[in-house]
């Protein structure tokens, strides 16, 4: 069989991808300093003082961005050191647990390992997807080649350029792709179980495999799936009991539908570049919201099908999501909303290697350039630093 047959081969490549272009842009936008890849703020909390010999690079004039937390907590995963008290939100980060708990395992529990254990975590969660992506374009008829699709998912570029947990869910979704594809239940219902641990909106997918189930009057299965999310449920209790409530989210949802990105697209946000500058990301903002929009649509056009698929049912609990969410922290950065629902992204561009429909890959074509323009300028001072300009 040819190399260009195997995902494998695509699944290490994408990693090299990935792991070349981190240390490019902390060679030449960080100094070397790879913690930069957490994204910490100086003007959030200061970092725990055990974490000093780390020398975190902090971004000046900056509240930083969610690696921060999530650094945190791999270096105390069970709350037992007092790391929380660096962190915005403590229970709510504490919900997301996979990818920092992993890494802490990796390190074997030392601080000393723990950075290089989140960056092999991430990692393995872009072998991960890009494997599972290539081998359901495969099991779908398509070349295996598409696997490195998954190096475009919002989740993936955020996760490598801020050390986001999202990787690790955009991953998952194609994992459960796969193998329910397969009519591996079992498979499945494990992939569940750990995409329930990266994020909250993880549980939709046990949630909608579960719903499939029961409409296919598979009940034992459908038993089996929300199972699936019962160890997320316990470490929601734990986390509970043991984080602090302070800076939790009491405002994401909304019973209008659509209000937060109806509201998102009547107010661009006002950005204080120059005049050229703020005329292109707001119009890839636009871009963006249309790239969601179209994944939305995609989707009730296609409703009475994707409902008799396990994926389809996935991909319209997902747009439920988009519809019920309306936090201005969620749909204000193309970075939030475009890695949060990289899953629907994802799940729709799978679906058009079923139908080989080119409107699949729209909304995935509409988000990209407005990702892409966030890391814009650290591709630039990468390019110049080769280049020794």
């Amino acid at each position: 069989m040819s190399w260009t047959r195997r995902p494998i081969w695509f699944a290490l490549l994408a990693v090299l991808c990935a792991a070349t272009w981190q240390g490019l842009t902390v060679r030449y936008n960080y100094g070397g300093n790879w913690t930069a890849l957490y994204c910490t703020g100086a003007k959030f909390a200061a970092p725990p003082a055990e974490l000093r010999s780390e020398r975190i690079y902090r971004f000046p004039d900056s509240f930083g961005y969610d690696g921060q937390s999530y650094h945190y907590m791999a270096h105390d995963p069970f709350l037992k050191r007092g790391f929380q008290a660096s962190m915005d939100a403590p229970r709510f980060r504490y919900r997301r647990i996979l990818v920092p708990l992993s890494a802490w395992l990796v390190a074997g529990g030392q601080d000393g390992y723990v950075d290089r254990g989140y960056l092999a975590v991430v990692w393995f969660w872009v072998f991960a997807g890009t494997l599972w992506t290539g081998m359901v374009a495969r099991q779908r008829g398509a070349p295996a080649a598409w696997a490195l699709v998954f190096l475009l998912v919002p989740a993936t570029i955020v996760s490598l350029d801020r050390l986001t947990v999202d990787v690790a869910l955009a991953a998952l979704t194609a994992g459960v792709v796969y193998y329910a594809g397969r009519r591996n239940w079992i498979a499945t219902a494990a992939l569940c179980a750990l995409a329930c641990l990266v994020r909250e909106s993880g549980l939709l997918i046990p949630v909608a495999l579960a719903t499939w189930c029961a409409m296919e009057r598979r009940w034992l299965r459908a038993v089996g799936m929300a199972m699936a999310a019962v160890p997320a449920l316990a470490w929601y209790l734990y986390a509970g009991s043991h984080a602090s409530p302070r800076g939790s989210p009491n405002d994401l949802a909304s019973p209008l539908p659509f209000a937060g990105i109806l509201t998102r697209i009547c107010h661009p946000v006002p950005y204080s570049f120059g005049l050229a500058v703020n005329v292109l990301a707001t119009a890839l903002d636009y871009a963006a919201l249309a790239g969601i929009v179209a994944a939305v649509v995609y989707c009730i056009v296609h409703w009475r099908r994707l409902a008799r698929l396990p994926d389809g049912a996935m991909a319209l609990l997902f747009v439920a999501l988009v519809a019920v969410v309306s936090s201005s922290a969620v749909w204000d950065e193309a970075f939030a909303f475009a890695r949060g629902y990289s899953p629907l992204l994802l799940l729709v561009g799978l679906d058009g290697f079923r139908t080989r429909s080119r409107v699949a890959a729209l909304p995935l074509a509409l988000t990209l350039p407005r990702v892409g323009l966030q890391i814009g300028s650290q591709a630039l001072h990468v390019a110049r630093g080769i280049l020794g300009v």
